[in-house]
């Protein structure tokens, strides 16, 4: 078995996943084909619907691609391009981040899904009850948060707007869980959610180290994938402070919380980069130096094999 069959326990997936109904997924990114591609493995029948022509065939190409690593049951996935075929059981936008165009799109999504259908978004840093606005049955909205690489990592998150109702976060709840997500239900909307708000508080603090000269980027990372992340990937915060002891973590709470960053800028050390042109990985150069397309190819294969490896040992 290689590290990608063994990612996620399809196995063990519940009947929901292969009877819950046709899915719509809006967007032909990295987050649209990834969500695609697990919806696919789970026996979901889904559509994929791109804006443009040629996107068509690298679009399926990367789902096929994401799905192999996922193994188990796999329905093909159809793409099209501009419209499709209702009704859907639920239908979920994952476009570009501005606000006028998603709720186009949602719109758009709202009339293809049947009368009980959910319209769900990918976002968690546009406000839902934006979003609502135009929609005729806001009931039936909410989001529904994946984290990237969508087809590996367990985490959902599932947010309701001001005026949706409990069984529409129950439903895209259940239907996590059954192909194979961990969701965590928000009790209400919040900037950033859960994950990206506790990412950035750790970022700031990161950025602030390395910006003080305490240390360097690249001893960050190291702090984390081989402390913070080994052990958080086996217990969460709160349970690593209990296991630490609540008197330990009390005293060190009040010496080290008075001192850590409170900055509210965006870090010199990230304006400086985007000033210079750096975008990432995905540009080759970020802010740790230049990636080669071979490195950039390795790093996500060493980070796809770790989650598969965590996966199993969660199974």
């Amino acid at each position: 078995m290689s590290p990608m069959s063994a990612m996620s326990p399809l196995s063990a997936m519940s009947p929901l996943s292969s009877s819950f109904g046709r899915v719509l997924v809006i967007g032909g990114g990295a987050m649209a084909t990834g969500i695609a591609a697990r919806l696919a493995a789970a026996d979901i029948e889904t559509v994929v619907l791109v804006r443009r022509r040629e996107a068509v065939a690298p679009t399926r190409d990367e789902i096929g691609r994401r799905v192999g690593q996922l193994g188990g049951s796999v329905r093909p996935v159809t793409v099209l391009v501009g419209d499709a075929p209702g009704p859907f059981a639920l239908a979920v936008e994952s476009v570009a981040e501005d606000l006028v165009a998603k709720r186009a799109v949602l719109a758009r999504a709202e009339a293809l899904v049947a009368d009980d259908g959910i319209v769900a978004t990918n976002t968690s840093s546009l406000r839902l009850a934006d979003l609502a606005e135009g929609l005729k049955r806001p009931e039936l909205f909410a989001s529904w948060h994946w984290f990237n690489p969508a087809e590996l990592v367990p985490l959902v998150e599932v947010t309701g707007g001001p005026l949706t109702a409990p069984d529409t976060l129950a439903r895209l709840a259940s239907l996590s869980r059954a192909i194979g997500k961990e969701p965590i239900t928000l009790r209400r909307d919040h900037p950033g959610f859960v994950a990206n708000r506790l990412q950035y508080a750790l970022l700031r603090e990161a950025y602030a180290l390395v910006e003080e000269g305490v240390c360097e980027a690249e001893d960050v990372d190291r702090a984390v994938v081989a402390g913070l992340g080994a052990r958080w990937a086996a217990i969460g915060p709160f349970a690593s402070m209990d296991a630490a002891g609540l008197d330990v973590h009390e005293a060190v709470a009040e010496q080290l919380f008075p001192q850590l960053s409170r900055v509210t800028e965006v870090p010199a050390l990230l304006r400086e980069a985007r000033r210079a042109g750096a975008t990432g990985m995905k540009g080759g150069r970020g802010l740790l130096g230049d990636y080669p397309a071979d490195a950039v190819r390795q790093i996500a294969a060493r980070r796809d094999a770790m989650l598969a490896l965590l996966a199993e040992a969660r199974a």
